[in-house]
């Protein structure tokens, strides 16, 4: 494909980016716990500006400190962080890309327990999602101290060689409080009409250009639709663009939602209380509105982005969830001006020089798993199931570098942490064969990337293998392989990535070779007629049931679990958990099942028998570790190092197998 649209230069103001592609802000907990700049997140931008991308946008940065979020927030509220933050254009800049900071005040989502000061909104409305904290309304002098003190913030940031600044007004921060009349319910100048809402933005937006100069750009970053009661909406977003572009912005990022999005829909079909028709859930709750899962279609925001565009002549960026081909066919449609492209240069950095390269298809692909959103909001720093230096950058602990003492690798595995060791391995200068006992190469990443719905870990799968096949790796698939042979062949080492396979639990029935095997049901295995019963509402027994419930099966999942797919990332799970009540999946946790056959599952819920009768039954109650061959080379092999990765060790995420096997690799 060609991306001349994607490539070409444009401007923002006076300022002119190399091409289309932006990074938005994405938080990542780097920062020191003081919001000071640290070294690791000066590496984290410089290593995506190496990459090739047009401007980055930082994650937030408070205006104040009461205004931060999480805990490694930047921060720019007086001079002595100038010194640290100067840092930060400097790195981007030495890469070519250019720079801009995100001013971000939380409002009623900052919390006490990460700023230690009660926090305010503009009518002391809070959000369900910070239960314990209760924000006080702000006064005018506080709203006015504000406005000057995000002018303040983008003077500094100014000194300290940024670019430009982006106004966080989507999501929730404080302008969308102000704008909204689901948060805001004040009577005097800034609230009321919708002229009124939007005062705070306005004159928040004429207090940056003022202290930091009117040829200085200025990004708004507005949510277009809101889905909460009194939020805001498309029509109301169109007004308030204009008024925002005759304030003096530069540009407009469209983004959509805030924390409380769509929650109390979302609770009411949960709790059975209402149906999900016509409620669009999968297509975002909450935070996995503005950062949809693999769960959801890509570019759902575009059409906001599109209409906006339609009524302003200052640039449009769009955003969540866009690749680069669909950035290039919305830049042909000239349904935007600009594309954000987020955790894609999280996972590769180097993304936009390989699509100046024309080699797309080595673009490690994004998972949209939202592991690395997870990290963040369990308050640690950023991470990637797919790419292991991400966070990490220049880290001694993440250095590949040739190795000194050339040495004859064997991987034993090819799934994704066998093939990211054996990469790994061959990029240092070892001698490394790949061994695998199929005929093709993936794994488990083969089978959890068939249903529709998976497209980003099939795209995933293909560049890993794609990769391993374009290297100077030996390839033996269709191997069974054994101590003997590793010994005989003269190996020095062996990584051991057998994985796991489908656990088979000691239940009465559990002998029936009618149960099914839930991978080889993703592999074609369709069970015959209509009603399906599945054991297990882990991540394998939910993904199984969403793909034969789009093929018309009735699906009924049972667990002793309190919840399906326990573990998942939350703003992933919201989604998962929609999907399947649109698709009708019916969910039976807290079951323990006691008998099951290939049409009957028996369960006992508090001390009460409740059966189940169906025309299949999938036995999805986990995974087993697959340790044959590593307790086997651990007895009678001498001399050769043995290094197990991935799901042998115990099963779990991508993102732990590839890590695993990238740092295995990487010290041999």
């Amino acid at each position: 494909m060609n991306y001349e649209k994607l490539l070409k230069p444009g401007k923002i103001g006076n300022l002119e980016l190399r091409n289309r592609t932006i990074m938005p802000g994405m938080g990542t907990n780097l920062a020191g716990a003081d919001g000071t700049v640290s070294d690791v997140i000066v590496n984290y931008y410089a290593r995506r500006a190496n990459g090739g991308v047009g401007m980055i946008i930082t994650e937030v940065c408070a205006p104040e400190p009461e205004g931060c979020v999480i805990p490694g927030e930047i921060e720019l509220t007086s001079r002595k962080f100038m010194p640290g933050a100067s840092r930060i254009p400097h790195a981007v800049h030495s890469g070519g890309a250019k720079i801009c900071l995100q001013l971000a005040h939380g409002g009623c989502f900052s919390s006490e327990s990460v700023t230690g000061v009660q926090p305010k909104s503009p009518s002391g409305i809070g959000t369900f999602r910070l239960p314990n904290d209760t924000p006080r309304e702000m006064t005018i002098e506080e709203i006015k101290d504000l406005i000057e003190k995000y002018g303040l913030a983008a003077q500094r940031a100014r000194q300290c060689g940024f670019d430009a600044v982006e106004l966080h007004g989507a999501h929730g921060y404080m302008p969308l409080q102000f704008l909204s009349a689901y948060t805001n319910r004040r009577t005097d100048e800034y609230g009321g009409s919708l002229k009124n809402r939007a005062k705070f933005a306005l004159e928040t937006i004429k207090s940056i250009k003022e202290h930091a100069g009117e040829d200085f750009p200025l990004i708004y970053r507005m949510s277009a639709e809101e889905c909460v009661p009194n939020g805001v909406t498309i029509d109301e977003a169109v007004v308030f663009a204009k008024w925002v572009q005759e304030a003096g912005a530069d540009a407009i990022n469209v983004s959509a939602g805030t924390w409380d999005s769509k929650f109390d829909d979302y609770n009411a079909v949960m709790n059975g209380e209402a149906s999900p028709e016509g409620k669009n859930l999968s297509n975002g709750v909450a935070t996995s509105m503005w950062v949809p899962p693999n769960y959801t279609k890509r570019g759902t925001l575009v059409h906001l982005a599109a209409e906006v565009k339609k009524h302003v002549e200052i640039p449009v960026i769009a955003a969540a969830g866009i690749s680069p081909e669909m950035g290039e066919e919305v830049l042909e449609k000239k349904d935007a001006d600009f594309i954000c492209i987020g955790r894609q240069i999280i996972a590769d950095p180097d993304y936009v020089q390989k699509l100046a390269d024309g080699k797309a298809e080595t673009i490690r692909r994004c998972l949209r798993c939202n592991d690395c959103l997870g990290e963040v909001n369990k308050s640690c720093g950023i991470s990637c199931a797919v790419n292991p230096e991400a966070g990490k950058e220049y880290e001694g602990y993440t250095y590949v570098v040739p190795t000194d003492s050339k040495r004859r690798v064997a991987v034993v595995g090819a799934g994704p942490a066998g093939l990211q060791a054996a990469l790994t391995a061959s990029e240092r200068g070892h001698d490394v064969t790949l061994f695998e006992k199929n005929n093709r190469l993936g794994g488990a990443l083969y089978y959890v990337s068939l249903p529709d719905f998976k497209q980003d870990y099939r795209e995933y799968t293909n560049y890993i293998i794609n990769a391993v096949e374009n290297s100077d790796i030996n390839i033996e698939t269709g191997t069974d392989v054994t101590t003997e042979l590793l010994v005989n062949k003269g190996f020095d080492t062996v990584i051991v990535a057998t994985g796991a396979t489908t656990f088979i639990p000691h239940i009465k029935g559990t002998d029936d070779t009618t149960i099914l095997d839930p991978l080889k049901v993703l592999d074609g295995d369709i069970p015959d007629g209509t009603d399906i019963t599945i054991c297990g509402a882990g991540l394998v027994g939910c993904e199984v049931a969403m793909f034969l419930a789009e093929k018309g099966k009735k699906v009924t999942m049972v667990d002793l679990t309190p919840e399906p797919a326990m573990g998942l990332t939350m703003s992933t799970k919201w989604v998962l958990n929609s999907k399947l009540a649109e698709l009708g999946v019916e969910v039976k946790v807290k079951h323990r099942i006691e008998e099951m056959t290939g049409k009957y599952v028996k369960c006992s819920v508090n001390g009460k028998e409740v059966d189940f009768s169906s025309d299949a039954v999938i036995c999805a109650l986990g995974l087993r570790s697959n340790r044959n061959l590593l307790e086997d080379l651990r007895k009678n092999s001498k001399g050769i190092t043995i290094v197990p990765v991935g799901d042998v060790n115990r099963p779990r995420k991508i993102m732990q197998a590839v890590h695993e096997g990238f740092h295995a690799a990487r010290i041999i």
